[in-house]
């Protein structure tokens, strides 16, 4: 919330990290400007002394809020809904990236400790170490009537 223009201005916001890009990854900087575009545009506000203009909800948004008002509130909402799609992607590939890389890893770890374990004897390591287990080669060997 704090590079998204809620507790800070966008103009006050400092623009190497925290304004670029910071705040245009941030979901709360294009759901705030959404909403206040949703609720200002098109409003007439009093003003102080009633013999000056009424003052209009589009001149609050940019020179008080200082959003850009020539973005629709719908681009913002489209924004919202990409970044939701793209996130769960984005998370979705690291849950499978782990499950198996993370495994991988760890055999190929316990390879060369055995491997350095038995390299003073200069002895292979067995072949039972030479894949790293994997929970699918298992369960299609159970399923197949191969399983031990």
């Amino acid at each position: 919330m704090l590079v998204s223009g809620y507790f800070r201005l966008p103009n006050d916001i400092p623009k190497p990290v925290w304004r670029y890009p910071m705040s245009y990854i941030s979901f709360h900087f294009w759901a705030l400007q959404g909403q206040y575009q949703n609720d200002l545009k098109g409003l007439l506000f009093d003003n102080q002394p009633p013999e000056l203009p009424k003052i209009p909800g589009e001149y609050i948004l940019e020179n008080v809020f200082q959003i850009d008002v020539g973005r629709s509130k719908w681009i913002d909402l489209s924004v919202i809904f990409s970044m939701i799609i793209i996130y769960r992607i984005i998370f979705f590939l690291m849950i499978k990236i782990s499950e198996d890389v993370t495994p991988w890893i760890r055999g190929l770890v316990a390879r060369r400790r055995m491997q350095q374990k038995n390299g003073t004897q200069n002895t292979m390591v067995t072949p039972s170490l030479s894949q790293s287990p994997s929970l699918r080669n298992y369960v299609a060997n159970r399923a197949n009537g191969r399983g031990k």
